[in-house]
């Protein structure tokens, strides 16, 4: 069925969809974004529309399948991988001749797998943007499949076939700014940004260079600011988020973006991810200057021999004295642990926790450390553990309590009590959402409102207020 081009004698009609109905906060798709500004720039004859089921109410799913479409096409993370196979096998029972093409972080892992039993007929792994963009040209009949690179695909009898890798796009200031448009930005609490793609560094448990390489790639400051301007004159005033792996790989550019920030007096208040270790008291001074109020940082652990294990490259110390450089600049810090990569133990577990009381973190978050395919956690658990479970790697977010794998140092009772006391000192979280958070989400659409009302100083004093109660009650 894969191979059948499709019969437009009119605008293709595209609908994309991003299944994330259980994670824990309402946010827009950038990928999917990204996806249909290229595709607009290449293709003049395209309609889109989008669903997101996080933010979607019955209305908004009736009004999006009561339309014929020309290509389905999902983003997936593996957290909500089962969602997608769901929303598809009802689509395919639904429109048995509409194709169906999912991408995002877990096709770019799994790959073939992600098509063998699964009602997907193509994925796309790597960077999309060029892929989707030359499959569209396929359904017109203007390419040919084998040629297109990052494409997986079934033929009519389900053989799946792998196509070469797709190189990266150098300058990623030429991709246009995403399909805005396409969402309803009204019920997204903050606008987010990506500025960087990619990491330099390989730590055990990331698998983001399935999707980007480790070859780190920079946005300029002024191409940054232009679609931060964008976004206020279009959607309002909100607080920005960067959603970059590691804002501060460069410190020259972090300085002349925060320079820019404030000599436009442009007056966001902004949040993103860093690596603390790379944390001068000059790049703290400038980021808070510049509106930054807060920012999350991959501790991992607070134990030399695991950071070492982890490729974190970085040491206790280091990560110390960023925090503080960055508290006695003004800036909130989210730190972010895991327990159970390689190394790491009971008794490691309790000095990381010791760590995330005392060293002047104003927020705490413990994860365990899961296995993905394409990471170096996936082959230590090869080779120096046992595997728990048999389940698909995209249904581990869903085990309770989330302990995939053992190994002899720190075996299945000693991770259970580690959860147990993380928990107890309320750092244990989970990626999805309750109750309380949907509750929640009222609160945060309330706090955008406010910097919309008072802008300025004023507005971004009580967002920071209301922020700070939320933090509390969450």
């Amino acid at each position: 069925m894969a191979l059948k081009r499709l019969h437009l004698s009119k605008k293709m009609r595209i609908g994309l969809i991003n299944p994330n109905q259980n994670l824990k906060d309402a946010a827009i798709h950038l990928g999917l974004g990204y996806l249909a500004s290229y595709a607009r720039q290449h293709h003049l004859d395209l309609e889109f529309k989008l669903l997101d089921t996080r933010i979607a109410h019955r209305k908004d799913f009736e009004n999006f399948f009561s339309q014929a479409y020309d290509l389905f096409a999902f983003t997936a993370s593996c957290q909500v991988f089962d969602e997608a196979i769901e929303m598809a096998e009802k689509l395919k029972q639904s429109y048995p001749e509409t194709p169906i093409c999912i991408g995002g972080s877990h096709a770019s892992t799994e790959k073939e797998r992600c098509l063998a039993g699964y009602p997907f007929d193509f994925a796309i792994y790597g960077e999309g943007e060029q892929t989707f963009s030359e499959l569209i040209a396929y359904f017109k009949g203007e390419k040919e499949l084998e040629s297109i690179h990052g494409l997986i695909y079934k033929d009519e009898s389900g053989k799946i076939y792998i196509n070469t890798p797709r190189s990266l796009i150098l300058n990623i200031d030429e991709i246009p700014f995403p399909a805005y448009d396409l969402f309803e930005m009204k019920k997204y609490p903050q606008h987010r940004l990506t500025t960087s793609r990619g990491c330099p560094y390989n730590c055990v448990f990331c698998n983001s260079s399935s999707l980007w390489t480790h070859k780190w790639r920079k946005r300029s400051p002024e191409n940054i600011f232009a679609e931060i301007r964008f976004l206020i004159k279009h959607f309002g005033r909100k607080t920005v988020i960067f959603n970059d792996d590691s804002f501060n790989i460069d410190a020259k550019r972090v300085i002349e973006f925060c320079n820019l920030l404030i000599e436009k007096k442009l007056g966001i208040i902004w949040s993103t991810s860093i690596r603390v270790d790379l944390v001068t008291q000059e790049i703290a001074d400038f980021m808070f200057k510049s509106g930054c109020y807060n920012v999350s940082v991959g501790i991992e652990s607070a134990n030399d021999e695991v950071l070492k294990r982890m490729n974190k490259n970085t040491t206790r110390e280091k990560i110390y004295a960023g925090i503080q450089m960055l508290r006695e600049a003004g800036i909130d810090v989210m730190g972010q642990f895991m327990i159970g990569n390689p190394g790491d133990n009971l008794e490691s577990v309790k000095e990381s926790i010791e760590f995330a009381r005392t060293s002047n973190l104003t927020g705490v978050e413990f994860y365990t450390a899961l296995p993905y395919r394409d990471s170096l956690l996936w082959e230590f658990v090869e080779e120096h553990g046992k595997l728990l479970t048999d389940a698909e790697p995209y249904r581990y977010h869903n085990f309770r309590p989330r302990i995939i794998f053992e190994t002899p140092e720190f075996p299945f009772d000693d991770r259970l009590k580690a959860i147990e006391l993380a928990g107890k000192n309320g750092f244990y979280h989970a990626l999805t959402h309750d109750e309380k958070n949907v509750l929640l989400d009222g609160g945060r659409i309330m706090a955008q409102s406010i910097q919309k009302i008072m802008k300025g100083k004023s507005g971004n004093k009580l967002y920071l207020g209301l922020r700070k109660v939320y933090r509390n009650f969450k």
